[in-house]
């Protein structure tokens, strides 16, 4: 027994905190046992708790485990099978609270003097300090790898955790389970500071700062400076949504209720890739509601029915598959090694396409409307690491993607698939990290976090642009993204830094785009680009019996030519297209500063 110290660590009449600190030792049990029965994953394991606190709080005048120590009851009580299976735990907590962190300190050498044979199943780091400030340094620490299983708790008391924060840990390839205390009560009261400010009032000092503590937790995308204040959970299915699901992250969430009132205090968000752990936790969250409100005349699945689930916009669309082998060598003149980690592609291009029609012969996919089902190769992370132990140093640089496309465009959402955006994104990274470089070619666009990635300086980013009409574009590209879309995405890159190139081909006939002899209005809009890659249509049927087509391959690629010679522009006119020279089929396999 401890003298009680009140204020925010008692939680003697405080539900809605031991609520949740059951729910953190529930989950987190699960999270240890599930990942000791998959064999295929590294023996080291992380765990983060970003807003550790003092470690433990007062209940009645006793003292129970606060989130930090809840982490090691919960191995120790596991010690056993992960010391059979030479499991290693790296523990990280931060603690801003001078106080608080002492404390903490305290309780863990405490805890670990009473169960020395812990020492031999985990290692921990306790930081002082604001965890947005210090998230870099845990982060360097751990390996980022798809193998190695990862669990956060961001536990704030208010607003204090960045989004940037979030994005940083979310980019890691590691297979991330994370809990999210989302404070609903302070995002209510400061959203609603944020619609004075739409409706033209002044702030004061203070104001100001709150509306920019909101922003600096919500993103700048979420929008909330409306002058009557947003709903709670629009405000929080837009967080959801730009957080996690946008990143291919199922969530689910328990609604805490005041103590006094029928109204929700926070959310505990549960995120993960995994859609099967999220599942095994909405059935621990609907358990933890029947604790507490009791049964009902509908039995458990009332409660099941009542949990709050938000997944990937495209979950429906998207199918995982595994793959035996990912890395290759292609014969495409001008590429080096190429990567395809998905089969199909939603773009449903009518050329026909080439991927398609081998697709097709290869018993891939069984039709058109099949192929624009992607398949993503959920193992491609755990198979490029094994596959780059062997083949680093054959490689000059790799292509993502000759047979699909690396960043898909879903015409439904007018955005990009998640999974395949996120996958295509971590693959970039640990070739990089490799120290390989990356050409990209993309009918879809770029997004932004690509600004925000330590990618490698020499990557380049290419889109296919072969026409500027939407006429053309609706009968051969139909599901593709828009012309503009695409030049703007790939300014964006051009202008802070990036490497970028343009594939014209296939360049259509004019009986197929009657635009397409004026082809100097495509070259001027993109003539900010550092490379053009030239070629004709082959595998069409009305291009072929196009009358004059020699003649008029000659004119275009004549004029593609002398514009990228103008502009400085390297080329190169593939072969079995007018033009075509030998000498510049390296085109990317080195890169003049």
């Amino acid at each position: 027994v401890v003298k009680t110290e009140g204020g925010l660590w008692d939680i003697t009449n405080r539900l809605s905190t031991k609520t949740k600190l059951e729910l953190i030792k529930k989950i987190f049990n699960m999270w240890l046992t599930i990942w000791q029965a998959q064999s295929w994953v590294c023996k080291e394991w992380y765990v983060i708790d970003l807003f550790a606190g003092q470690g433990f709080y007062i209940d009645s005048g006793k003292k129970v485990p606060g989130s930090f120590l809840i982490f090691l009851e919960t191995i120790n009580s596991q010690i056993i099978k992960l010391k059979s299976k030479n499991i290693k735990i790296y523990l990280f907590g931060i603690e801003k609270n001078s106080r608080n962190y002492g404390k903490l300190k305290n309780e863990v050498e405490s805890f670990l003097d009473k169960n020395p044979e812990l020492n031999e199943v985990i290692e921990y780091q306790i930081l002082r300090g604001d965890c947005n400030e210090r998230i870099d340094e845990v982060i360097s620490q751990i390996a980022n790898s798809n193998r190695n299983p990862l669990f956060i708790l961001v536990d704030p008391t208010g607003l204090q955790i960045r989004r940037t924060t979030m994005e940083k840990i979310i980019r890691l390839r590691n297979l991330k389970d994370i809990l999210f205390n989302y404070i609903l009560e302070g995002v209510r009261r400061t959203s609603g500071v944020a619609s004075k400010l739409a409706r033209g009032e002044e702030l004061s000092k203070r104001e100001i700062k709150t509306v920019s503590t909101l922003k600096d937790f919500l993103g700048h995308d979420v929008e909330i400076i409306k002058e009557k204040r947003p709903e709670d959970l629009e405000v929080l299915r837009s967080y959801v949504n730009a957080v996690y699901t946008d990143k291919s992250l199922c969530v689910v969430g328990y609604d805490v209720e005041y103590p006094d009132r029928k109204d929700d205090l926070y959310y505990l968000l549960f995120a993960s890739r995994n859609q099967k752990i999220v599942e095994i936790v909405k059935d621990i969250y609907a358990r933890q509601k029947e604790k507490v409100k009791g049964p009902t005349l509908f039995g458990r699945e009332f409660y099941v029915g009542s949990i709050l689930e938000i997944s990937p916009k495209s979950s429906k669309t998207v199918t995982f598959i595994k793959r035996k082998n990912l890395l290759y060598r292609t014969k495409v003149e001008y590429g080096d090694w190429t990567i395809n980690h998905i089969i199909g592609c939603a773009h449903g291009c009518k050329f026909p396409c080439y991927a398609m029609m081998m697709a097709r012969r290869f018993g891939w996919v069984k039709n058109y409307n099949d192929w624009r089902k992607p398949r993503v190769a959920g193992n491609a992370l755990e198979i490029l690491e094994k596959e780059l132990e062997k083949y680093k140093n054959d490689i000059n640089f790799v292509h993502l993607s000759f047979m699909t496309d690396p960043f898909m465009y879903d015409i439904e959402t007018g955005d990009l698939i998640p999974e395949v955006k996120e996958l295509t994104l971590q693959i970039i990274g640990l070739l990089n990290e490799s120290g390989i470089r990356v050409t990209t070619l993309t009918k879809g666009f770029y997004p932004e976090e690509i600004l925000k990635m330590n990618f490698m300086k020499d990557n380049e980013y290419g889109i296919t642009l072969v026409s500027l009409n939407d006429r053309f574009k609706k009968k051969f590209e139909p599901y593709s993204a828009p012309y503009e879309k695409r030049i703007n995405s790939l300014y964006m890159l051009h202008s802070n830094g990036l490497k970028t190139w343009v594939s014209i081909e296939p360049y259509p006939t004019p009986n197929l785009d009657e635009t397409a002899e004026d082809i100097e209005c495509l070259l001027e809009r993109i003539s900010f680009v550092d490379k053009i890659i030239f070629g004709k249509i082959n595998y069409n049927i009305q291009s072929k019996n196009f009358e004059n087509g020699e003649e008029f391959y000659q004119k275009i690629a004549k004029k593609v030519i002398e514009f990228c010679e103008k502009h400085h522009v390297k080329y190169h006119i593939k072969f079995g297209t007018p033009y075509s020279k030998e000498n510049t089929k390296d085109i990317f396999n080195s890169y003049d500063s």
